[in-house]
């Protein structure tokens, strides 16, 4: 992995600002990403270090940038997004077409600090209807896709309405994409995850639309290796 300096963030930041300042005039893309991380009070320090490293080195794998060469327009819009009982915006959106702008996000997103504010719980369902929120601010396509990752199921217990709010967003014509990670002794989590496994909760209630894929990673030591391979899937 490069190292990133302060002129690739001066960089960065230039290009989030320069799609803004397009305004109404939004660019096409072939595909809008939004990656949405799971930072409830399960996911403690060492956890969430895990999976932001995990981000940064596999959305920096050459396979994944062949991939967005690939689509067409070959421009890939993509911010990334936190939630628990909250939910907010870490890196905004960012035009990628090409290593060098690659660089900028992860540079970007290996900067960003890990919210303290957004709570304990895991409320997907919300996480969801913000990620929604956030489609066609900067970029325009009909390819939208969210991608969650998490350790649990929704605090709320609330089943239907989760169903209800993926169903919602697909009618709307997004994709999303799951990434259940699965903790078994001798590691632990609380609140448990669901008796069924977490990955037949996420298959059940949180993924649908048009080609949706689901990765489960086993612990948070396989989520670079997860999150490579399920970007490699719906970016291609």
């Amino acid at each position: 992995m490069g190292q990133f300096t302060r002129r690739h963030l001066l960089a960065g930041g230039g290009s989030i600002l320069a799609s803004r300042a397009v305004g109404a005039e939004k660019e096409p893309a072939g595909m809008q990403l939004i990656l949405a991380a799971d930072v409830s009070c399960s996911v403690n320090t060492e956890r969430y270090a895990v999976q932001q490293q995990g981000y940064v080195r596999a959305l920096q794998d050459s396979r994944v940038m062949q991939a967005i060469r690939n689509l067409d327009p070959p421009v890939l819009g993509i911010t990334f997004v936190v939630w628990a009982a909250n939910q907010t915006t870490l890196v905004q959106w960012m035009r990628v077409h090409d290593p060098q702008s690659m660089g900028f996000f992860c540079a970007a997103l290996q900067a960003s600090r890990r919210p303290s504010n957004l709570g304990c719980a895991t409320f997907i369902a919300q996480a969801l209807l913000y990620a929604d929120a956030q489609f066609d601010a900067v970029f325009q396509g009909d390819r939208k896709i969210i991608d969650v990752s998490g350790d649990g199921e929704d605090s709320s217990k609330q089943v239907q309405r989760l169903r209800d709010t993926r169903d919602l967003l697909v009618a709307r014509g997004v994709t999303i994409n799951g990434l259940p990670i699965i903790v078994r002794p001798p590691e632990y989590i609380r609140p448990p995850q669901p008796p069924e496994g977490l990955e037949v909760y996420y298959r059940n209630h949180v993924v649908g639309g048009p080609g949706h894929v689901m990765v489960e990673s086993a612990g948070f030591e396989n989520f670079e290796q997860a999150i490579l391979q399920k970007l490699l899937l719906e970016i291609a």
